[in-house]
C-alpha cells in the first residue's frame, strides 16, 4: 500500500481533493495538505511531518504536488529525505490522483510512480488533435468499406 499525499499552491490541494471524492468516493490513504498564502517551508515541513507521523515508517509514501521545486515540493523533500520508501511527483492532476488511488494497493511505489507519470502524459489531449485522428479513422474505415 502507498500513502499519497497531494499537496500545492493555495487550495490546490484540497480541490483536487474535492473533485476526486466526486469520482472515487473518499480514500483514508488519500490526504491533501495544503500551502496557504503567508506560510513558508517550515510551517509546510510541520503538516507534513505530522502527517507522516501517523504513517508507519515501512509504509510507502508518494507526494503529488503542483509545481516541481515549489514550497510543497521542496518542504516534502526535506521530510522524506530519510524515509527511502517515499517520493515526490510534480505536476500533479486530477487524472494522476485517480490512478494513483485506483492502483495503490497493488503495485509498490516505484511502479506507481512510473505509471503515474505515463498517466500525466497520457491525460494531456488537445481537442483538434484528438478530432483529427477521429476524422483520420472514420476516413480509413470509409475507403475500405465496400458496402456503398
Amino acid at each position: 500500500m502507498v500513502s499519497i499525499i497531494v499537496s500545492g499552491h493555495g487550495s490546490y490541494s484540497l480541490g483536487l481533493l474535492d473533485a476526486f471524492e466526486m469520482i472515487f468516493g473518499q480514500s483514508n490513504q488519500v490526504q491533501a495538505i495544503p500551502f496557504f498564502k503567508g506560510e513558508g517551508l517550515p510551517q509546510m515541513q510541520a503538516k507534513f511531518e505530522k502527517v507522516l507521523a501517523e504513517i508507519p515508517d515501512d509504509q510507502a509514501v508518494l507526494f503529488l504536488v503542483d509545481v516541481f521545486g515549489g514550497t510543497p515540493y521542496n518542504a516534502a523533500a526535506q521530510v522524506i529525505y530519510t524515509r527511502p520508501n517515499s517520493d515526490i511527483l510534480s505536476g500533479c492532476n486530477l487524472p494522476m490522483l485517480l490512478e494513483g488511488a485506483a492502483l495503490q494497493s497493488t503495485l509498490d511505489l516505484a511502479e506507481l510512480t512510473k505509471q503515474l507519470e505515463l498517466t500525466a502524459i497520457q491525460s494531456h489531449k488537445s481537442f483538434r488533435e484528438e478530432m483529427a485522428k477521429q476524422s483520420e479513422f472514420i476516413q480509413e474505415s470509409d475507403e475500405g468499406d465496400d458496402l456503398l
